[in-house]
């Protein structure tokens, strides 16, 4: 019976993620237009996420992933490969940062989830 408790939680946990994920992507396709109310949506949903989530090494990926994705970003807009229509923060929109972390903390969730599962390599 334990086991079969600790099975829903995880798919719970995995079906939060998925949402996690999806929101994440909704708000970005209805808000765009409007980047404080986006980077402000944004920031709400990561803070639940991380609550959720509640791992110094998520928070770790979180803030590296942001980093890291908005610069490498930045650099492929400075070399023209692509843009974005409103932008604020070295040719990137700020909420983007929130984007990059939310993807990487997204990422990392559901390998903790699958591992706590009992799945092996």
């Amino acid at each position: 019976m334990k086991f079969y408790k600790r099975i829903k939680k995880e798919w719970k946990n995995i079906i939060f993620n998925v949402i996690f994920a999806i929101i994440t992507l909704l708000i970005v396709i209805l808000f765009y237009k409007q980047i404080l109310l986006l980077t402000i949506l944004l920031i709400g949903l990561a803070i639940i996420g991380l609550i959720k989530w509640s791992s110094k090494l998520t928070i770790l990926l979180f803030i590296m992933g942001g980093i890291f994705g908005t610069l490498a970003e930045s650099i492929a807009i400075n070399y023209g490969v692509w843009q974005y229509s409103l932008t604020n923060l070295f040719n990137v929109p700020l909420w983007l940062i929130i984007v990059w972390g939310n993807a990487a903390a997204f990422i990392y969730q559901p390998a903790v989830e699958i591992k706590t599962l009992g799945v092996k390599k």
